[in-house]
């Protein structure tokens, strides 16, 4: 219910910013807009944040550990500016070498 909360938020806060210079015919601030471009990323970053820390999996030692550290590759990548496709590539990637050194050594 939360995601879903957050979603609407996100979505008709874009849409006020995008109707408000159409209607009044004034331009939302610099700072304010530039504010609320990283909106819709904060929503994605917070869920993926949840859902990795609260991940289970019973074969790989300190699971969360290991989700979040291959979750960070992701990140880091799609800041500098890959494409989706290679930030979640290597960050499955990662994931998958990290679990299975993990699950040998364990």
């Amino acid at each position: 219910m939360n995601v879903l909360l957050a979603f609407l938020a996100v979505g008709l806060g874009s849409m006020a910013f995008r109707l408000l210079p159409l209607m009044t015919g004034r331009q939302i601030p610099a700072a304010i807009a530039r504010g609320a471009s990283w909106a819709g990323m904060a929503v994605i970053a917070g869920m993926t944040v949840r859902s990795t820390l609260l991940i289970e999996d019973p074969s790989v030692p300190s699971a969360p550990v290991v989700a979040v550290l291959s979750v960070s590759v992701a990140f880091v990548l799609a800041f500098r500016g890959r494409s989706v496709l290679v930030a979640v590539g290597a960050g499955c990637a990662a994931y998958v070498v990290m679990a299975a050194t993990l699950a040998g050594l364990g």
